[in-house]
């Protein structure tokens, strides 16, 4: 069911992406007529119009398809790319032959997906359920139909197949290779910056989430509980507009030593202020440290190419970007359980600790030898002047803002939308978590990915893409479908979150990281902020389905940005040249 159309978006996507459709002739497959054999089978025997065949003669014939598929997948188990197809076939040839040749079913899915009756799968079947078709394609769209794991896994590789055999450059060098997500890891300063990362990030959540559960504990008031959202959103627009100023014309090395230094101060106080039960100091101080974090946040993107070289950017962005997720949920994790359990002061002392490891991790950073290239020296145009006067990144700044806004709607509006679905008051932490496994799956491929120089291309087709699930999302009814389609959208973001700060390094003047990643931050958090605060109006008028199409508007928006004249963004960078300021691999 997935084959067909899996191929012509592989085709679509191929094209679009600059690669080469042709090549996928050239791929040598053994015994490939079998294939045909099995499907001419299937569509034999579940045509409108059914064969004079007994149910059990039915059944016993659909497994019997499967064995030529399975000896295409052993005979041509070479052609790696194919992988997660052969693990789809797996997987449905095990559902439908522990089933007696059929696939089981949910009443749930089909009913969502608009199927009433039944040939080839069983509402009854009931060993190994969850490799039966689970979810469904909403009965609004075209080609509506319940899907599996396996089904999934076909299409999905399906496509990355035709993809990469489209792109592939004809050399040596590997299109996905696992090692280049180890490769920055093993130079001792990158391992201290996404290390130090990784800790600090996770101190900010923990501080975050165990001051807001103290405060709505304590005074059981949504206004205060605003009140710390605000702070959260607020001050980091004016650190990202700090950041574009000051980042360039510091040490960034060292930058990060005095970031951390100052924030482990500012938990200090918020600490005095729990302590004291003074919420004003305790707003203040969060606020400050919102500041800092900002410009630290625009500091190590534009410390990593000076770190690694130019060829293991895409790796180490990705590596930075895993640490992020993680400490999204190891932060909120760690907060309900010191909030349960030892109370909110012993939790501020420990996040005061992860500052203080942070510190103690970047402080050797402090002595590595940056060449002058790499700092701006305050006589150059103002950053501003510098973004608007680069139309390529200016576009791709801009596409990632109108997306932001989807972002943020979306956000706001999640509880209410998985809510409509069934899941009740849990539902919105059922759809982060799906949301941060889907960002960790994106940005891990990324990092095993070989990033060329028109990898811009995929920003605009990945917000696209992103678009078409939000449209899925708002029209389905399904709650286990809904929780893979939140998953997918996760995933492609997490690939587009990489490949932007990439391209970013890439393109733009060593001496202005710092602007370009400070503006971007201020920009992204100011249309976040913006769609927070019309969500509430916006759900008063539509309901939670009609939210998210409006959302996937402004994700189509920047999608066209993105690809707006693409030819453009064309580095003139080579992906293996040195970048322009270069630290000497291996100091630490």
């Amino acid at each position: 069911m997935f084959l067909v159309p899996s191929i012509g978006l592989g085709l679509l996507f191929a094209i679009l992406l600059g690669g080469k459709p042709s090549r996928v002739q050239a791929v040598q497959f053994r015994h490939s007529w079998v294939v045909f054999l099995a499907l001419a089978g299937q569509l034999a025997l579940f045509l409108p119009v059914p064969l004079d065949l007994s149910s059990g003669e039915t059944s016993f014939l659909h497994c019997c398809t499967y064995a030529p598929l399975i000896w295409f997948a052993v005979t041509n188990v070479g052609v790696r790319r194919l992988l997660p197809v052969y693990a789809g076939l797996a997987l449905n040839a095990l559902a439908i032959l522990v089933n007696g040749g059929r696939m089981p079913v949910t009443l749930q899915a089909a009913h969502a997906a608009g199927v009433d009756t039944f040939r080839s799968v069983s509402a009854s079947a009931s060993h190994l359920w969850f490799l039966g078709d689970i979810f469904a394609i909403p009965k609004e769209l075209p080609l509506a139909n319940v899907f599996s794991v396996g089904d999934l896994l076909i299409g999905l590789g399906a496509i990355a197949f035709i993809v990469l055999v489209s792109l592939d450059r004809g050399d040596s060098v590997r299109t996905l290779a696992p090692s280049r997500l180890l490769e920055p890891l093993s130079l001792p300063a990158f391992r201290r910056l996404a290390l130090g990362k990784l800790i600090s990030q996770t101190g900010d959540w923990l501080t975050f989430a165990v001051l807001v559960g103290w405060t709505y504990e304590r005074t059981g008031s949504t206004a205060h509980v605003a009140a710390f959202f605000l702070v959260r959103l607020l001050p980091p627009i004016l650190g990202g507009g700090l950041a574009a100023y000051v980042v360039d014309r510091l040490p960034k090395n060292r930058l990060l030593v005095w970031i951390e230094l100052g924030r482990g101060v500012l938990v200090a106080a918020a600490l005095l202020g729990v302590a004291t039960v003074d919420l004003p100091l305790i707003l203040v101080a969060l606020g400050l440290s919102g500041i800092l974090a900002a410009i630290s946040g625009a500091t190590a993107p534009s410390l990593v190419p000076t770190l690694v070289g130019n060829h293991r950017l895409a790796g180490a962005n990705a590596t930075l970007g895993l640490a992020k997720d993680a400490a999204m949920a190891f932060g909120a994790l760690g907060a309900g359980f010191a909030l349960s359990s030892v109370g909110p002061t012993a939790a501020l002392s420990v996040d005061l600790l992860t500052f203080a490891a942070a510190f103690v991790l970047f402080l050797p950073l402090r002595a590595l030898s940056v060449t002058d290239g790499a700092r701006g020296n305050g006589t150059d145009p103002s950053a501003l002047h510098y973004l608007l006067s680069s139309r390529k990144l200016l576009l791709l700044v801009c596409s990632f803002a109108v997306a932001t806004i989807a972002t943020g709607l979306t956000n706001a509006s999640l509880p209410r939308v998985l809510g409509s679905l069934g899941f009740g008051s849990g539902g919105y932490g059922f759809g982060l978590g799906a949301l941060a496994i889907g960002l960790a799956l994106g940005g891990t491929l990324v990092g095993f990915a070989r990033i060329g120089a028109d990898a811009g291309r995929w920003i605009g087709v990945g917000l696209l893409v992103m678009s078409g699930f939000f449209v899925v999302l708002a029209l389905g009814h399904h709650a286990p479908t809904a929780i893979l389609v939140i998953a997918a959208i996760g995933f492609v973001d997490g690939t587009t979150d990489v490949i932007f700060d990439t391209i970013i390094q890439r393109e733009a003047d060593p001496r202005r990281y710092g602007a370009i990643f400070g503006l971007a931050s201020a920009s992204f958090t100011t249309t976040m902020l913006l769609a927070v605060a019309v969500a509430p109006i916006m759900n008063l008028y539509l309901n939670p389905h009609g939210v998210l199409l409006a959302a996937s508007l402004f994700l189509v928006a920047g999608g066209a940005i993105a690809l707006f004249r693409t030819r453009s963004w064309v580095s003139t960078i080579s992906p293996e040249s040195p970048v322009q300021a270069q630290i000497v691999e291996g100091t630490s």
